[in-house]
């Protein structure tokens, strides 16, 4: 993927039903574009999965996540927004009330229709745009220049 260059206008999104204030939607979608910067992405849309937690599924079982605190996302770049395919990505942070981008993992892309809270929910992690809640403030833009 190819390092983010000029303008880059990115859409978040919640899932619909949410209840996470406005205050945290603001620091998660900061967060979240940190931890897609920390490859070097320039995404044209996020999707903020979850409220800050410190918990993961470590082989099939829910568990405290041994790196601790993060928000979890998945982000589109370029062609993988026709394709449906994202790169899910945890933002890890010193404490729940952090939003300060630590450290991040990302995983190969997926399927949008990838199952999610089990095979069984029904539910994929990247459901079509009536499912999601666009963040008001979006679409946000951001300038990459390179350094003179």
């Amino acid at each position: 993927m190819a390092a983010a260059r000029g303008a880059n206008f990115v859409r978040y999104f919640f899932y619909a039903g949410n209840t996470i204030s406005p205050d945290r939607r603001k620091a998660l979608v900061a967060l979240a574009y940190a931890t897609a910067r920390d490859q070097q992405l320039a995404p044209k849309a996020i999707l903020i999965r979850s409220e800050m937690h410190d918990t993961t599924t470590i082989e099939g079982k829910h568990a405290k996540d041994p790196r601790g605190w993060h928000g979890t996302f998945a982000f589109k770049v370029n062609d993988q927004v026709e394709r449906e395919f994202h790169v899910a990505s945890h933002g890890y942070t010193n404490g729940k009330e952090d939003f300060t981008l630590r450290a991040a993992t990302h995983t190969p892309e997926k399927q949008d229709k990838t199952p999610r809270g089990g095979k069984k929910s029904g539910k994929v992690v990247w459901p079509s745009e009536a499912l999601l809640e666009e963040y008001v403030d979006s679409p946000i833009a951001y300038s990459h220049l390179p350094e003179i």
